[in-house]
């Protein structure tokens, strides 16, 4: 009896989803998006894309790589491959508020801090989208694996078949609870003990609470117990604004975002300096707090069968080294590459070839991604811990070096070799 035609759900349209439809129909490879809500949408301001994003979608389309660099927001001037201006959140025994005492740039590469709006993005990845491909208010609720196909089932009672299912579903995937169990400790992320609250200003009102010089660029402050993040977005035109507090030990809330909470920011940080204490006063008395939720546990594989779970699904990590689309990108790279192996490769079944380009996959990424989620869980406290009112020449020095040293492995990766160690893991195992 011959196969079924080779042919990949998708689930999730998202930042990775889209990115690896994009990459699928680069290599002419059959593939639906099966999308939760009516539409393709973001939620959230703005988006930081580090110099391996931008690598991403170029192997991913050289086009849609040379055109977000074309429109994404950028520091001003000559300051364009500055990532980060670095400065105290509050004044300590020996430096005033506001001391620039580091600058992060992403040389010899010129790309610095690249921000995009989340929602922008998305919308620019849906125009490449053939609409033949995709499929709205489709709720899963349930896989079946058989020996030629993968049988998906929604909860409008609809069902389809595929040939193998990637889980682009987000950091509460339900691929994942379905892949693991829902009683297993890997299948739901946890609360990080973090969360932000979260502003946008207009550039010219953002200038009068900072000072012109600076107000336009991207700017980390770094005080008692947390760190508040500024950037540019819109061309220019507003400045996305992140304020974390110190770690909240537990989350109580059935939600992951309470309003109305500018009063318990007040006095989350209340020992801050005054350049933070007026951007605090000018937020609306509307304020939110959006609680961030990891993936603290590692399953024993991202894989099993015909279904993966990639991007936030596998592996959604703290914003605090600007990495959670970073890495996605990276995944989305890869697993095209392997899924277009699986469909060219002349040995095996198609479930061997199947199982073999997610085994390659997994080989190639699983330590980077890794890697990338348990540094930015680290990166908290690292920004977080360096303000103390004793704070020493020495101690700012060593921080700088370290900052820098922390990105570099981050920044310039090889993801075309991941993509090569992937294929030959994949031609490894088809071979034994």
């Amino acid at each position: 009896m011959a196969e079924p035609p080779f042919h990949v759900a998708i689930i999730g349209g998202g930042l990775c989803g889209l990115s690896l439809a994009i990459a699928l129909t680069k290599r002419s490879i059959s593939h639906t998006i099966y999308e939760a809500r009516g539409s393709f949408t973001e939620i959230g301001a703005g988006i930081n894309l580090g110099p391996n994003t931008l690598e991403a979608f170029r192997l991913i389309d050289p086009d849609i790589g040379d055109a977000i660099f074309s429109f994404a927001t950028r520091n001003p001037g000559r300051q364009k491959d500055l990532w980060m201006d670095v400065l105290l959140g509050a004044p300590t025994n020996d430096f005033e508020d506001a001391k620039r005492i580091h600058q992060m740039t992403t040389a010899p590469l010129d790309v610095g801090c690249m921000t995009v709006s989340r929602n922008e993005l998305l919308q620019f990845l849906a125009q490449r989208i053939k609409p033949e491909n995709a499929r709205y208010n489709k709720k899963l609720v349930g896989l079946v694996q058989s020996k030629d196909e993968v049988t998906l089932s929604f909860e409008d009672g609809s069902r389809d078949t595929a040939s193998v299912v990637i889980g682009c579903d987000g950091a509460h995937s339900v691929v994942r609870r379905l892949l693991l169990g829902e009683h297993d400790p890997a299948a739901s992320p946890k609360f990080s003990q973090a969360g932000v609250y979260r502003a946008v200003f207009p550039i010219e009102t953002f200038e009068k609470l900072v000072g012109k010089e600076g107000a336009a660029v991207s700017t980390i402050r770094l005080g008692p117990g947390g760190y508040v993040i500024s950037y540019p977005i819109d061309g220019g035109k507003n400045i996305n604004l992140g304020v974390w507090p110190g770690n909240k030990e537990v989350w109580e809330h059935d939600a992951w975002i309470l309003p109305n909470q500018k009063p318990q920011m007040l006095e989350d940080l209340k020992a801050w300096g005054p350049t933070v204490q007026k951007v605090m006063r000018a937020m609306s008395d509307q304020t939110a707090f959006w609680a961030t939720f990891h993936h603290s546990t590692f399953p024993e594989s991202f894989y099993h069968g015909r279904v993966c779970i990639i991007g936030d699904s596998a592996h959604a990590m703290g914003p605090h080294q600007g990495q959670g689309a970073s890495q996605s990108m990276e995944d989305a790279c890869v697993m095209a590459e392997v899924l277009y192996a699986a469909t060219t490769a002349s040995s095996g079944t198609s479930a061997q070839r199947i199982k073999a380009a997610l085994a390659g996959y997994e080989h190639a990424r699983r330590p980077r991604f890794e890697k990338a989620l348990r540094t930015s869980s680290e990166a908290f406290p690292f920004w977080g811990d360096l303000w103390k009112p004793d704070l020493s020449d020495h101690e700012i020095e060593a921080f700088g070096r370290q900052a820098d040293e922390r990105f570099v492995w981050l920044w310039h990766p090889d993801i075309a070799g991941q993509g090569r160690r992937a294929l030959a893991e994949m031609d490894r195992i088809l071979k034994t």
